[in-house]
């Protein structure tokens, strides 16, 4: 498994699970077929600069670290300024394209910045396919991206 699947699953993981310990993120990982040692893990620890905050549960939990709409806004406009090509629309589909090796990057941006206006996204190497909620919100995205031209 690539290292950038690695860290979306670890994500994914963060999102549904109360995790502990390192050793944990390997047995789960091994359980769905993942062979990683505790050491990889570590250093995805280490790369994703994932925090340790009170758990429900009581002691500490892994987390992703927080993230302001600030840095998001940042990021993202940082990414597109570098990688974006194109933006159409359709209804209430927005369709982005970007660099190859980009979209993953900027859905994950585009899903914290725009959560208000999303449904979904669904990206692969170079697009981010955006299902909004009205075709209004749509339109306004599809301005919003063309600010990168």
């Amino acid at each position: 498994m690539r290292k950038k699947d690695r860290h979306r699953l670890i994500t994914r993981l963060l999102a549904e699970r109360s995790i502990q310990k390192q050793e944990e993120f390997v047995e789960i990982l091994s359980a769905k077929g993942i062979d990683v040692t505790q050491a990889t893990i570590s250093r995805d620890i280490k790369e994703m600069k994932l925090i340790k905050v009170p758990s429900a549960d009581g002691g500490y939990r892994y987390s992703l670290p927080a993230e302001t709409n600030e840095d998001v806004g940042m990021k993202l406009e940082k990414l597109l300024k570098d990688a974006f090509v194109s933006v159409d629309q359709m209804e209430k589909f927005v369709i982005l394209k970007t660099l190859p090796g980009n979209a993953s990057a900027a859905a994950n941006l585009i899903d914290k910045r725009y959560k208000k206006e999303l449904f979904s996204t669904i990206n692969d190497d170079d697009n981010v396919l955006m299902i909004t909620k009205t075709q209004e919100d749509a339109h306004y995205l599809k301005q919003e991206f063309l600010r990168y031209l």
